[in-house]
């Protein structure tokens, strides 16, 4: 479809799944004495459900989305061990489906209008003089009554992706699905997710100002096509 494009995902969408949290480089350390190469189970409790991976680092909260060492673990390889290292905090959709599932369908297409406007504002020099300053502000909000709506209008929608790792030339290398508006019709090939899974398309309209707060999502039925909520089966088509 004509004018469809796809804009950076803000930080606000990035951890939607998770909530995101800085290690320091400090990260407290667990207690194993357990020798043999090895990967400890790491679980986390979202907004959308707990999620469960197998990590290799012995790190009591590991990674920005903070997930949390379990004494559970499983033995591994050192082939295993350079999989792990590439898979690093990825989380399967076999494992943690529910919550994935959650996540997806609750991602609905949302309005942005478009503001621009200015204010005179004043300064210190440095010389302790005050001196006016015209100031530019711009920028997109939900809100259709925003000071300085210009009429510019993006229908924002959400697709997601996912990974799958393989091995090739000697080494495990991780490929990016393409996106989708449906995990389901990627997860078979790239069976792994990571909390930023999201990509925002958007299609782009200019209105009057006066029609910004009549507009609602529904006007738009048809443009994007959203992820089946008829099922929360992983594979509907399966059986």
């Amino acid at each position: 479809m004509k004018n469809i494009k796809v804009k950076s995902v803000s930080k606000k969408i990035l951890a939607l799944i998770l909530v995101p949290f800085m290690l320091s480089s400090c990260a407290k350390r667990s207690d194993c004495t357990i020798t043999s190469k090895h990967v400890h189970k790491y679980t986390i409790n979202g907004k959308y459900g707990p999620i469960t991976t197998y990590i290799n680092s012995e790190d009591m909260e590991y990674g920005k989305s903070k997930f949390d060492w379990n004494k559970d673990y499983i033995m591994i390889t050192p082939e295993d061990e350079k999989f792990y290292k590439v898979k690093g905090d990825l989380f399967t959709a076999e494992d943690n489906w529910e919550t994935i599932y959650n996540f997806m369908v609750t991602r609905k297409d949302y309005l942005e209008f478009y503001y621009y406007y200015t204010t005179e504002e004043d300064y210190w020099d440095g010389d302790g003089n005050y001196r006016p300053e015209t100031v530019s502000h711009s920028g997109w909000s939900t809100n259709p009554n925003c000071r300085g709506a210009t009429g510019d209008v993006h229908l924002n929608h959400f697709r997601f992706f996912a990974y799958k790792i393989v091995y090739e030339n000697g080494k495990y290398v991780k490929y990016k699905s393409p996106d989708v508006d449906d995990i389901r019709q990627v997860v078979d090939n790239y069976p792994y997710i990571s909390a930023d899974c999201t990509s925002i398309y958007y299609r782009a309209y200019k209105y009057n100002v006066s029609d910004l707060p009549k507009l609602k999502v529904s006007d738009f039925d048809g443009v994007f096509t959203g992820p089946d909520t008829s099922t929360n089966e992983m594979h509907p088509n399966t059986k």
